[in-house]
């Protein structure tokens, strides 16, 4: 581990000697001598003390020695143990020692130590300094049992830990690229007012230069985490403490807002004190854990700031949900703004956003593919605009600072910002805020494109492109114009001329297309080929039609990003790939090509597994011209029904990671799911007894279920359907086979084809007819929310339903009026998990289904082919 025990942590001073690493060092004219003497009297053999003198030049030469970081931990005062100076004061010098440095010799102890007593080497440390250095050594055996024994050791005080804990965090960082999970946190038990404090240290050292959150060390929010093992009051009580001590304006006003989050909480408590569900636990602590957080963000603030207007963004960021109702997992890119901001005086200035966005832009392609990593003051989440200003106050300030962010562009980026506010004024609150933050943050991503520029690009020219892409409709689209814009204002102006003609035939979307084409110039293209590419582009009336079509113009900005970023494509391939689709444009292609690109090898996986061949050499280039007839043994049913699945690029991905992880059952299930699907025969499939048991024992006395879930039940309540939906959303009971493989991205659950841990249980929700899911879909036809619906068995092995719990939400009885309507159609009784605030329990019982591995979403886990026994439900009581 490349972090340094800290210095002076253990050496104690014993009148005109120290004691060092367990013996005693005599001072002499300035420097040390080592005396025969030890401070403690230790058994001289080799398994006991592993700096024996004896030893220390076998072992050196066969060790590799970590280089040292130690200006964070030298600057803690901490470890400065009382009445001893600084090591470079005394100049400890140890004859008998071939290390280069002390830090050397404390390392190599703890090694030797680690390596001979595994976990025991903690209490068998000489000094406290040695065992910093054992424990960062235990971490890399077994993380979660050395942070147990880091909770019940008492000869380190709680800042000492917390050092430990963030050199284990620096560890995970470097070695699996995450922050440690808050339930190792959890395990270290830091006390609050030490986390707190650190929080505080952490946040006024951050530097005040801009640079993108990532490129910074994160500071976990995890300091400023409760304990877990307090009730409410207590707990309420903890989180007041330390802002009584603040005692400022800001963190009064915090004060109120812990008075709100009391209010909140209070109802939910049982009569232990304690919470009874453990989503509103949860919550509570993610609450209290940020408010500190944040204002451990703003505790640097300068006497001139605004005090109302960090509380307004305390309070929105405190309380920000992502769409699919969860709390953001990471927030520390608002974080890091939020310290900048309450250094500065008065209102917010977006300089330093669009600076820092501005400087992105001009960075290698591609750009789009990393724009989730530019959340930064304009975070579209609630961070532009907020309740505590209207709209006009921050367009004001806005338009204020456009002469000195791109003084060349101001005319029209003002008319932009004046065409913003008008359309804004349209707009009903509060329901219409999140389109206009929407609206704001792509204002400033354009005035920050527009900064990037090396060439001074034609007014005239550049009108067309910024009302072109504030205009546009699909969100999803921006990240890719905003990067093609940011690369026209880069171009030279031959470029900028012959993409701003002012009569482009087709409309915007044949306006904004070449725009991907940017990217590959100069090292790929030349002028004189996008010149070309535009013109035969205009001249294909047909590949015209196609592009204005929504999907098609969204799956070529994509294709063409990935395009930048793939390995399968060498630089003679361009220009006669994009040629090919200017002349004979289809959706397919680019789906395909969209696929080859985002895969690469692996895309080869899915063709060899699928039965499919081709010519791997120039395979893009095939595909561009000839389409799915590229690759031999695709049927054209195949190709066109995989083409009208949204997110159909994820079924070869799934099918390649399944390969990589040898799940031959899982393969044969997806083989199936797809041969069925596209021959119309996916209900009949699933609901097969064959290799069944659990339905085989169904039918028996279910055997209407054979027909499938839809043939049992006509449709819901107008009741239910009032209480359910919102305009423009339906409710279905859906056995669709895309619906069921998809479902887990679209509510982000961790059944998601592309998820890592859970996914290869999803054929079990796919091909087992046994479970279908109660799904609420938006105009679009993607899932918002779902919960599963399964047909079991009860104690007396009669057929009966389950509900699961509802996602997004995670709500046991989020579809209960669902359920029930379907239990009402199919005469059956209704089961669901228990609510912890009940004490009555129920059974019910599943066989072997016909997916090798099962997932149930009450207990996250994915269960083998098995009898299964669950008690901790009951039957619906109305």
């Amino acid at each position: 581990m490349n972090i340094q025990p800290p210095i002076d942590f253990s050496e104690e001073a014993v009148g005109d000697s120290v004691q060092y690493l367990g013996r005693q060092v005599k001072r002499q004219d300035g420097n040390t001598d080592c005396s025969e003497k030890t401070a403690r009297k230790r058994p001289t053999t080799a398994t006991d003390d592993p700096l024996l003198p004896g030893k220390l030049r076998k072992i050196m030469p066969e060790t590799e020695v970590l280089p040292i970081k130690n200006e964070q931990l030298m600057s803690e005062g901490f470890f400065i143990t009382t009445g001893s100076k600084p090591l470079s004061e005394r100049q400890v010098n140890l004859e008998i020692q071939p290390f280069d440095s002390r830090a050397e010799a404390i390392q190599m102890a703890a090694r030797n130590l680690v390596g001979q007593f595994q976990f025991e080497a903690i209490e068998k440390s000489p000094t406290n300094e040695v065992k910093y250095a054992v424990f960062l050594e235990c971490l890399k055996l077994d993380v979660e049992n050395t942070l147990i024994r880091l909770n019940t050791t008492t000869s380190l005080n709680g800042a000492q830990k917390l050092l430990i804990l963030l050199a284990a965090e620096e560890e995970e960082k470097q070695q699996n690229k995450r922050p440690l999970a808050e339930g190792y946190w959890i395990l270290a038990s830091i006390p609050l007012s030490i986390g707190f404090e650190k929080a505080k240290n952490l946040f006024q050292r951050l530097p005040e230069t801009p640079s993108l959150p990532e490129v910074d060390n994160v500071i976990n929010e995890q300091l400023t985490a409760l304990r877990a093992d307090n009730m409410l009051r207590d707990r309420l009580l903890e989180v007041r403490q330390p802002l009584k001590s603040e005692n400022n304006e800001l963190s009064r006003q915090l004060l109120c807002e812990v008075d709100n989050i009391e209010k909140k909480f209070i109802p939910k408590v049982g009569w232990n004190g304690r919470f009874s569900d453990a989503e509103d636990y949860r919550n509570f602590q993610i609450y209290a854990r940020r408010l500190l957080y944040l204002y451990a963000a703003c505790s640097g603030f300068s006497q001139q700031a605004d005090i109302a207007e960090l509380m307004s963004y305390i309070k929105s960021v405190l309380y920000i949900i992502e769409p699919n109702n969860n709390h953001p997992a990471n927030i520390w890119h608002i974080a890091k703004e939020l310290a900048y901001l309450s250094k500065q005086p008065g209102s917010i200035d977006y300089c330093r956003y669009i600076s820092t966005l501005a400087n992105c832009l001009k960075t290698p392609a591609p750009v789009a593919l990393q724009f989730k990593k530019l959340k930064q003051l304009s975070d579209i989440k609630g961070f532009a605009l907020l309740e505590s200003k209207p709209l006009d106050k921050y367009l004001t300030v806005l338009r204020a600072n456009i002469d000195k962010m791109a003084p060349e562009y101001s005319r029209v980026l003002l008319d932009a910002v004046d065409d913003l506010e008008k359309e804004c004024a349209g707009i009903s609150l509060p329901e219409g805020k999140p389109d206009i933050k929407a609206k704001v943050h792509r204002l400033l991503m354009i005035i920050a494109a527009c900064k990037s520029s090396r060439e001074i690009m034609a007014t005239s020219l550049l009108e067309h492109f910024v009302t072109a892409i504030m205009e546009h409709g699909n969100k999803k689209n921006i990240p890719y114009l905003i990067a093609g814009l940011a690369r026209l204002v880069q171009s030279t102006p031959k470029i900028q001329k012959i993409l701003g003609e002012p009569v482009i035939k087709g409309g915007e979307h044949l306006r904004m297309a070449p725009l991907q084409w940017l990217a590959f110039v100069p090292n790929v293209l030349s002028e004189g080929d996008i010149e070309e590419l535009c013109k035969s582009l205009q001249a294909s009336s047909a590949s015209r039609r196609k592009m204005k079509d929504g999907k098609v113009f969204h799956l070529w900005l994509a294709t063409m990003e990935q395009a930048m970023a793939s390995e399968v494509i060498n630089k003679a391939m361009v220009m006669p790939i994009l040629k090919k689709l200017t002349q004979s444009l289809t959706y397919e292609k680019l789906g395909w090509l969209y696929m080859v690109f985002s895969m690469g090898d692996r895309f080869n996986l899915f063709l060899d597994i699928m039965g499919f061949s081709c010519q791997k050499e120039g395979l893009p280039l095939l595909i561009a011209e000839k389409g799915a007839d590229a690759l031999v043994g695709v049927n054209k049913e195949f190709s066109q029904w995989l083409m009208k699945q949204r997110h159909h690029h994820l079924l070869p991905f799934y099918m390649a990671s399944m390969i990589e992880e040898g799940n031959a059952a899982v393969i044969n299930l997806t083989h199936q799911f797809i041969e069925t699907s596209v021959n119309n025969t996916f209900v009949q499939s699933r609901q097969s007894p064959l290799h069944n048991p659990h339905l085989q024992a169904i039918y028996k006395k279910y055997p209407r279920l054979e027909a499938g879930w839809g043939a049992n039940f006509r449709g819901f309540s107008e009741e239910t359907r009032n209480k359910l939906l919102s305009e423009g959303e339906t409710l279905k009971l859906t056995e669709d086979p895309w619906d069921l493989f998809i479902s887990g991205l679209e509510v982000k659950s961790c059944l998601s084809p592309d998820a890592l841990s859970f996914r290869s249980g999803l054929m079990s929700y796919v091909m087992d007819g046994r479970n279908a899911m109660i799904v609420i879909k938006n105009q679009k036809g993607n899932i918002l929310s779902r919960s599963v619906i399964r047909m079991v068995l009860d104690q007396d092995d009669c057929p009966a339903l389950l509900l699961e719990k509802g996602y997004p939400d995670k709500r046991n009885l989020l579809f209960i009026d669902a359920a029930r309507d379907i239990a009402d159609e199919m005469g059956l009784p209704l089961y669901h998990f228990v609510d912890a605030k009940t004490c009555t329990k129920g059974m019910i019982k599943l066989l072997e289904g016909r997916a090798p591995l099962d997932y149930f979403d009450a207990f996250p886990l994915l269960k083998e082919r098995q009898k299964l026994t669950i008690t901790d439900v009951q039957r619906d009581v109305r």
